[in-house]
C-alpha cells in the first residue's frame, strides 16, 4: 500500500536519466516560467538549485489533507533528514496506515524533464500533460508499483509533486482528484 513513497523518487529518477540521455526539442522550453520570481508564501529554492527552502509542511494544512483524502489525518511531518518532503498519515486505532499525503518540493529539478517527456511503455511509464494546475503539470503513473498516480506541478519556477495514497478500493480517478485538490491548496500559498 505504502510503495507511493517510493513512486515520486523513483520516477523521478527514471525521468531525469530518460531526459539527460535523450535530446528533447521541449527539454529547455516548457510553459511555465522559468527561474521564477519572488513569490509570496513559503520560500522554496528556484528550479535551477540556490535560494533557500522553507518548510513543505506549511504548504498543507491538516484540514486541506483530510479533506482531499477523505480521512482525518494527523499533523505533516518530515522523515528524519528530509528537508523538501512533508507526508500527513491517517492510521485507524489498529495503527497500521491506510491513507497517506506527500508533497515534495523537488529542488534542482526542471518541470520540463518531468512532464515535458514522452510516456515510455518499455518502461512501464505513462504522463499526462493536467491544464488547470499551476504554470504547468502532469500525472505520472509508473506501472508495476501499483501506486496509482502523483501529481507534478511547477509554479513560478519552482517543481512540486503530490500523491495521495486513498484506503483500499479507490479508483484512479479518485486518487487523480485527491492530488489535483492538495496541488491547487499548495499552489494558494505559493
Amino acid at each position: 500500500m505504502f510503495k507511493r513513497v517510493l513512486t515520486v523518487g523513483a520516477v523521478s529518477l527514471v525521468l531525469l536519466a530518460c531526459g539527460s540521455a535523450a535530446s528533447s526539442p521541449t527539454a529547455g522550453g516548457g510553459t511555465g516560467a522559468q527561474g521564477g520570481g519572488a513569490s509570496s508564501g513559503p520560500t522554496v529554492a528556484t528550479g535551477g538549485g540556490g535560494g533557500t527552502v522553507g518548510d513543505p509542511c506549511a504548504l498543507l494544512t491538516q484540514a486541506e489533507v483530510s479533506a482531499a483524502l477523505g480521512v482525518s489525518v494527523g499533523a505533516g511531518s518530515a522523515a528524519e533528514g528530509e528537508s523538501h518532503g512533508c507526508t500527513w498519515v491517517y492510521a485507524p486505532s489498529n495503527g497500521v496506515p491506510t491513507a497517506q499525503a506527500n508533497i515534495d518540493i523537488l529542488v534542482g529539478t526542471s518541470f520540463a524533464s518531468l512532464c515535458n517527456v514522452p510516456s515510455s511503455s518499455a518502461l512501464g511509464i505513462t504522463i499526462v500533460q493536467v491544464s488547470g494546475v499551476g504554470d504547468g503539470a502532469c500525472f505520472t503513473t509508473m506501472a508495476g508499483l501499483g501506486a496509482g498516480t502523483n501529481l507534478t506541478f511547477e509554479k513560478g519556477g519552482q517543481v512540486y509533486s503530490v500523491s495521495a495514497v486513498l484506503p483500499s478500493g479507490a479508483t484512479d480517478a479518485a486518487i487523480e482528484a485527491a492530488d489535483r485538490m492538495l496541488a491547487l491548496d499548495a499552489i494558494a500559498k505559493l
